[in-house]
């Protein structure tokens, strides 16, 4: 159970700040979309565009790395300048390997950025990076498969 345990838990991705990043030796960021960084289906808010720019004038690059299709991705992360991963297979990680090496990232400088255990978490810690699990935003509008893997979730973190 200690295997799905993030290295940390944040309320919001936007706990994450400058000091937090220089703190955790961060410089690239992968991270889930839908319920991560925003409502399964919509657009980002203002939050994400405002933590996008602190991410890039610290020198952090931000990839989004997501089991929903490309055309979503695109859709979120072209108008912020970011990277977009769709169909990543998380939690397998040869895909996403490769899009690391691509980017240039180090998995010792990389974080792995979610707000599901069996996707992201499992994911970051089978690519041995540091992993950040954040509380789903818009929880109510997530699609009844998710709903019901929260059920497990809970149960695993009750073991922690």
């Amino acid at each position: 159970m200690k295997y799905f345990q993030p290295d940390f838990e944040l309320k919001h991705f936007t706990e994450i700040t400058a000091e937090w990043l220089k703190t955790n030796n961060i410089k690239t960021i992968l991270s889930d979309l839908d319920s991560t960084l925003a409502i399964h289906h919509q657009p980002g808010g203002q939050d994400v565009e405002e933590w996008v720019t602190m991410l890039k004038e610290n020198g952090v690059e931000l990839a989004i790395v997501s089991n929903n299709s490309q055309g979503r991705v695109d859709r979120f992360s072209e108008p912020l300048g970011i990277h977009g991963l769709g169909r990543s297979g998380k939690p397998a990680i040869r895909k996403i390997e490769r899009y690391m090496q691509k980017m240039g990232a180090k998995k010792e400088t990389s974080l792995f950025l979610g707000d599901q255990l069996f996707t992201d978490v499992w994911c970051g810690k089978r690519l041995n990076m540091k992993t950040a699990l954040v509380h789903p935003v818009g929880e109510e509008h997530e699609p009844w498969n998710i709903r019901l893997k929260r059920v497990f979730e809970r149960l695993i973190r009750r073991r922690w």
